[in-house]
C-alpha cells in the first residue's frame, strides 16, 4: 500500500487520551508490556514495510486492552471506538474480583486479588482470540 493509512478511532482515542495523561510513550509501552515501536504501530493503525510502502496494523484485543488501560481509557470509550472485543477484556482487567467469584470460575482460594485479574484477561484474551475478534 502507497498511501499511509487512517488512524483508526482506537488509536486516536489512545493517542489522545495518553496525551492528556502526560505519560510518555516509552512508560506506556513498558506499563503495558510492549515495544515502543509496536505501541506507534497500534497508534497510528500502520507499519513501515519498506520506504514508502505501509501495512496496516490491527491491535490484538488483549493488546489493545493493556494499552487502555495504561492510558486511562474506559471499556465504554473502547466500545464507542469499535473495539467491543478489547472493551470486554479492559472490563476484566479493571474488575475487583472477589474470592466467591474467583471460586465459581475454579481459580485456586490463594489466588491473589492482582493474580485473579491477570488470570480473567488471560482467558477473557483467549476466548475473543476463539471467536475470531
Amino acid at each position: 500500500m502507497d498511501e499511509r493509512p487512517e488512524q483508526p478511532p482506537e488509536g486516536k482515542l489512545i493517542a489522545e487520551a495518553l496525551a492528556r495523561s502526560g505519560i510518555s510513550i516509552r512508560q506506556a509501552a513498558k506499563r503495558a508490556k510492549i515495544s515502543y515501536g509496536r505501541w506507534r504501530q497500534i497508534a497510528s493503525g500502520y507499519q513501515n514495510v519498506s520506504p514508502g510502502s505501509f501495512a496496516r496494523v490491527r491491535a490484538p484485543a488483549a493488546t489493545l486492552a493493556r494499552m487502555a488501560s495504561v492510558a486511562g481509557v474506559t471499556p465504554d470509550q473502547l466500545t464507542g471506538a469499535g473495539r467491543a472485543d478489547a472493551a470486554e477484556i479492559l472490563r476484566t482487567l479493571t474488575a475487583e474480583p472477589d474470592d466467591e467469584f474467583g471460586a465459581m470460575l475454579g481459580m485456586p482460594p490463594d489466588l491473589s486479588r492482582e493474580e485473579m485479574r491477570l488470570m480473567l484477561a488471560y482467558r477473557a484474551g483467549r476466548d475473543a482470540e476463539r471467536r475470531g475478534a
